[in-house]
């Protein structure tokens, strides 16, 4: 009944598919065990009036590599304790101790990202020893082996475990006089190489592709307007005509134009902002009778914001000091892409 049982939780855990307190896929780890053996169903030739004192101390090394999250392949030495022998007939001081290499095949079920179930399956090849009534014999075989326990990772290299292991009929009773199943529980901690990095990765943030620079055409107001005055002059109307046809103008079509009007310091800061507007709205009609898609065109004033001349005209006066401002009375076309 107990093997049976054994075997339907390893069957179980080996149709596990998710595991999280295991090693990550593809790293090895290696780690030690210590606990209490038992010797049980045991069986003397010949048959004595025996009994068995069948606890002892046993444990062992082991080292693993994680094929997938949920399975992994295992092998290590185990040291299982032995076993003393107590009767008549000369029986008593006899004993059987045993030792083995084990590989094994480790399935893990996650109950939490840090605790899991697993089981193992595989053999065991072991060294039996006895010595009973005075005869020291010892033989070797394999033998099938499962265990269960549960595993709690510490963190991302060290766990620990907790683990039953059974190994069925150890030593050959024909050879050395004695033949036992043993099992073991035992405490065990394990390190893990090469786990990843638990920091979730921060993809780096893009820097915005910068704007390209807008297309910038400047238009003299002397040129396109008279002195004090919104209305475009023939020479002006030609002068947006032969710019109309300027290579950089043609394709704003599909693009957003903005014309901009300034005027220069002399005179009120609000007549001069109603001036420059007026001009730049004047601009814009031109360039959308000459075809320009009106949704595509919008015009603003600002007045006399943005001087080019600077400091340049302030030792002048009258006539001379309108003609050095000339250059601050202007008209700007800006194109830029539409977003």
């Amino acid at each position: 009944m107990k093997k049976t049982l054994i075997t339907l939780i390893i069957a179980n855990a080996l149709t596990a598919t998710t595991a999280f307190a295991a090693a990550d896929a593809g790293t090895w780890y290696t780690g030690g065990k210590l606990g209490w053996s038992h010797y049980f169903d045991t069986s003397t030739t010949p048959r004595a009036n025996v009994g068995y004192d069948s606890d002892n101390v046993g444990g062992g090394v082991f080292t693993g590599y994680q094929i997938n999250p949920w399975l992994a392949v295992e092998g290590g030495y185990d040291y299982l304790g032995n076993m003393q022998i107590n009767g008549k007939n000369g029986a008593s001081g006899s004993q059987m101790k045993s030792q083995g290499l084990q590989l094994s095949l480790k399935a893990s079920y996650g109950l939490t990202d840090s605790w899991d179930l697993y089981g193992r399956a595989g053999a065991m090849g072991y060294r039996a020893e006895s010595d009973i009534q005075g005869h020291n014999r010892f033989e070797t075989g394999v033998r099938p082996l499962v265990a269960v326990g549960t595993e709690y990772a510490f963190n991302k290299n060290w766990a620990g475990r907790l683990e039953y292991q059974w190994v069925s009929n150890v030593g050959n009773e024909n050879q050395i006089g004695v033949s036992s199943d043993i099992s073991s529980v035992t405490a065990g901690i394990s390190y893990r190489f090469g786990q990843h990095d638990d920091t979730p990765a921060v993809a780096p943030i893009a820097a915005p592709a910068p704007q390209p620079a807008p297309q910038r055409f400047n238009l003299k107001s002397d040129v396109m307007f008279g002195y004090d005055s919104a209305a475009l002059t023939p020479e002006g109307k030609a002068a947006i005509a032969q710019l109309y046809q300027n290579p950089g103008l043609q394709p704003a079509s599909a693009k957003a134009t903005v014309v901009i009007g300034y005027s220069d310091r002399l005179g009120a800061a609000d007549y001069n902002q109603q001036l420059s507007a007026q001009r730049a709205q004047a601009v814009a009609d031109e360039l959308v009778a000459l075809g320009m898609p009106a949704a595509n065109i919008r015009a603003e004033g600002r007045g006399a914001s943005d001087s080019v001349t600077g400091s340049q005209c302030d030792s002048q006066s009258g006539a001379q000091l309108i003609s050095c401002l000339a250059p601050d009375r202007h008209v700007v076309i800006e194109i830029t892409d539409k977003h």
